[in-house]
């Protein structure tokens, strides 16, 4: 645990005079009872917003809002099977709100810890690093007849020796109902002792061709780039694995405005894989070989629709830079020219879709059209979850939120674009 100072004005993240508090949200008898509409109900008042049209969790982000008069930068209400599971209140995160300074952060953490004593009117029970949580968070515990409180709190280690500074991760309080059971909710476990049935969640429309799986929890990355990690949770709480994009920032590396870089995420899952409990594979990729190969084949086509050739590359190659200076036209000929490539790609997203996995998949965003994309030209990462065969489209999801639940794109547009595609699955 890190050491508490003493000085609390030394907390950064002090609490605004014009700040609405969600108290009201977090306390009451009947609060586990509340239906969901019941519940969206008090919350819309205080900015919260449904997610997605399954409506399986309330958002509220990017406000001034406080909870028991800490500020936070994010809450999140979750649902399951009609029933309110989770309140989470997100009182630092380094994507939303930038470096904080170890003794803010330190001041931080004892100020919130002092003010759940007194709310609680108990003390707090350490509970250590959790060896199942994806960067082994500390933990403080508190339980009373009305609900379990789980304050965690994470920071990357000062390392003099290696030049490595040190860096605040998050803060984050997990409000669940009141059994132990629900205390580990941050922890990374399945919430099920039973086998994951992917077929069960695959769903099919004959009169459409739509096979697509329709329970894919969204999460919103907000304004900050993290859309891989984002992805990642998606597909880690399907499989009802708790494991949120805070986590996996701080274990990728991950930068607010840089984002993620694919090939990082990749690599701590494939560490995470024995304490996460999944197998990691990679169905598409794009490795030096074949970007080289891609650029060879695209300027003899250049050549031939007279458009202008890519430039000699160096010793690096920016993939972006690349992706950005090709004629779509061009670059959707060479894509799919080889039918077989393309017949490939469709038959490992239909074969994945109809076993229901999700599909993580890199994409190069504005080299095809697509309406209503709050995010500028680059790579990106979003989920394929389905696909229909009559149309030859895929079906995919973007981690923004509501009205980004399910959207389509054709099968020649989406391999145009593909530079990777990962599949996550448990055993």
């Amino acid at each position: 645990m890190i050491r508490f100072l003493s000085a609390l004005g030394l907390l950064a993240l002090a609490s605004s005079a014009f700040a609405k508090p969600i108290d009201s949200l977090l306390s009451g008898d009947n609060l586990w009872a509340q239906k969901p509409d019941e519940f969206s109900e008090t919350a819309a008042k205080l900015g919260y917003e449904w997610t997605s049209n399954t409506r399986d969790s309330l958002r509220v982000a990017g406000k001034e809002i406080t909870a028991y008069g800490l500020s936070a930068v994010e809450s999140i209400a979750r649902f399951k099977d009609g029933k309110l599971t989770e309140i989470t209140v997100m009182l630092y995160a380094r994507g939303d709100a930038g470096d904080l300074a170890k003794e803010k952060f330190d001041a931080l953490v004892r100020t919130s810890a002092e003010t759940l004593d007194k709310i609680t009117h108990t003390k707090f029970t350490p509970r250590g690093k959790d060896p199942k949580n994806a960067v082994k968070a500390d933990g403080l515990i508190w339980q009373t007849n009305q609900a379990h409180y789980l304050l965690e709190f994470s920071f990357t280690k000062e390392v003099k020796t290696r030049d490595i500074p040190f860096r605040a991760e998050f803060v984050r309080l997990e409000i669940t109902p009141p059994d132990p059971d629900w205390g580990r909710v941050a922890s990374v476990k399945s919430t099920s002792s039973t086998k994951f049935d992917g077929a069960a969640h695959v769903k099919r429309d004959t009169a459409s061709g739509d096979v697509w799986l329709g329970d894919v929890p969204m999460v919103d990355q907000g304004q900050k780039g993290y859309c891989v990690v984002a992805a990642t949770e998606r597909v880690m709480r399907y499989y009802g694995i708790s494991v949120d994009q805070q986590e996996l920032a701080q274990a990728a590396n991950s930068s607010a405005q840089g984002g993620t870089s694919s090939d990082a995420m990749l690599g701590v899952l494939k560490k995470l894989s024995t304490r996460l409990k999944v197998r990691v594979r990679e169905v598409e990729k794009s490795d030096v070989k074949q970007i080289l190969g891609l650029i060879s084949d695209y300027n003899r086509a250049a050549k031939r629709a007279d458009a202008a050739p890519l430039p000699e590359q160096g010793n690096m190659i920016d993939v972006g830079e690349v992706y950005q200076a090709m004629n779509v036209d061009v670059l959707r000929e060479v894509r799919t020219k080889n039918k077989s490539d393309l017949t490939r790609f469709q038959r490992a997203v239909q074969s994945h879709i109809d076993e229901g996995t999700p599909l993580l998949w890199t994409v190069m965003l504005g080299k095809v059209p697509e309406p209503h994309i709050p995010q500028n030209a680059g790579g990106h990462m979003r989920l394929i979850i389905g696909y229909n065969a009559k149309t030859a489209e895929i079906l995919f999801s973007d981690s923004w939120g509501a009205g980004h639940e399910l959207k389509r794109m054709s099968a020649a547009d989406a391999w145009t674009i593909t530079t990777g595609a990962t599949s996550v699955e448990p055993f």
